[in-house]
Order: C-alpha cells, then sequence, then structure tokens
C-alpha cells in the first residue's frame, strides 16, 4: 500500500506572513463561548491579510495548525487549504 498525502507544504521564501491564534466570544442557547481561529499577519506592516475565525472551540488545536503554518512557513496562498485540511484529519 503506498503513502498517501493530504497536501503539500510549499515554504515561501523571505517568509513574511506569521500566523497568530484569535479568540472570540460567542453566545449560544444563553451560554457563552469562547471560539479560537487564526489570522495571518504580515510581518512588515503589522497588518492582518486575512483570518479564519471559529476554527474551533479547542484552543490547543488551533495552536498546534498556527504552529504547523509559522514553523512550514505556508505561504498565505495556501493558509485556507492547510487548515481546512487539519480539520479534516
Amino acid at each position: 500500500m503506498g503513502s498517501l498525502y493530504k497536501f503539500t507544504i510549499i515554504k515561501g521564501e523571505n517568509m513574511n506572513i506569521e500566523y497568530h491564534i484569535t479568540k472570540t466570544h460567542i453566545s449560544l442557547e444563553g451560554q457563552r463561548f469562547s471560539t479560537y481561529g487564526i489570522a495571518a499577519i504580515d510581518k512588515s506592516s503589522a497588518k492582518t491579510q486575512t483570518k479564519i475565525v471559529d476554527v474551533s472551540l479547542d484552543e490547543s488545536f488551533v495552536r498546534h495548525v498556527a504552529d504547523l503554518l509559522n514553523s512550514a512557513e505556508v505561504e498565505l496562498c495556501h493558509f485556507a487549504e492547510v487548515v481546512d485540511d487539519e480539520l479534516n484529519r
């Protein structure tokens, strides 16, 4: 049986994006929850380029995904694809 790869991480040269965790508070049926997302921040301007909110209620999972994005230097064009792949593991 051959190896299966869900995605290929393409490292960017001179990576200028850093991925950070975001936290949003939501209320659902009278209960308050914290949900976590990931923002892609341009390191030179400190401006958010894009973000995915409400990735998960599990902060440690979202931290894992952000760490993966940063350590692999995932380019912005692959950001959503990598997050989706991690959610579907």
